[in-house]
């Protein structure tokens, strides 16, 4: 069998730390998941940055430290943060949202908050329905005290990823805030009831074997965008983690040939 590559060369070298690759005139911004850092993304920011695209992956609010203060932010303290990195992309030709998991949902709420300011969204493994123990996990916090005594749950296994030198690669925190799934859960609650109203054309990639959220879910997402007809892509192989998992490749391929096919406006709208 042959063995797999290096992940930090298969990645390009970059841990989890916030990148912004200069290119232009389009720009991309990538929102990585909950409890994760900019690296689920990494594999996608590289082949758009080679097209020439400015690729922009920041942290989300509560991310890149102690898991014990991202129990203490809220959904929208997501958005804002995004919102932020969005508007730093001001400018651009065309931009596209690139999302995981949170992240999906985080660049939903943006695609319809800004429509004049976002022309596609490219949704991984977008976390509209948790599975179990996700789902449980988000009920306990949001019904009941077990937040306050139990916060911080360990991630058995580690991250959702089935390439094992990629899962040992991902810098994502070792406990998830109990009080996080639940903000999580009213994100994508909020989120369902705007998918009507976004108008940007959408691509949904999902892994084949993912334990983390539900396939059901999203693919019925996908029937509730407004304007445009959502692709979905299943990787039949993969897990969770779809920008860095075993067909990495074939993801990002599908995201650039996605935001290749999104046409340049003659000018900016709004």
């Amino acid at each position: 069998m042959k063995a797999s590559p290096d992940p930090i060369e298969a990645s390009g070298g970059l841990p989890g730390d916030p990148f912004d690759l200069p290119g232009g005139p389009d720009a991309a911004l990538l929102l990585h998941g909950l409890t994760g850092s900019p690296f689920e993304l990494w594999p996608v920011a590289r082949r758009l940055n080679a097209r020439g695209v400015r690729c922009r992956g920041p942290l989300l609010a509560g991310h890149g430290g102690d898991p014990r203060v991202l129990a203490g932010v809220g959904w929208e303290s997501f958005v804002a943060g995004a919102r932020r990195e969005l508007l730093a992309l001001e400018g651009a030709r065309r931009t596209l949202l690139v999302g995981c998991s949170m992240g999906a949902l985080v660049a939903c709420a943006l695609a319809h908050e800004l429509p004049s300011r976002v022309d596609g969204l490219a949704l991984l493994a977008p976390a509209f329905r948790l599975r179990a123990p996700g789902a449980l996990a988000a009920f306990l916090a949001r019904r009941t005290p077990l937040a306050r005594l139990a916060p911080l749950w360990p991630k058995l296994g580690g991250s959702d990823v089935r390439d094992q030198a990629m899962r040992r690669a991902n810098p994502s925190m070792g406990a998830v805030p109990l009080r996080a799934v639940g903000a999580l859960a009213d994100l994508a609650r909020h989120v369902e009831g705007l998918l009507p109203a976004i108008a940007a054309p959408v691509l949904l990639v999902l892994g084949g074997r993912d334990h983390t959220v539900s396939s059901a879910g999203a693919r019925r997402a996908a029937r509730r965008f407004g304007r445009w007809p959502c692709r979905v892509v299943e990787l039949e192989r993969s897990y969770h983690l779809v920008g860095i998992d075993v067909e990495r490749e074939r993801c990002a391929d599908e995201v650039v040939r996605f935001f290749d096919g999104i046409p340049v406006a003659r000018e900016r709208r709004g």
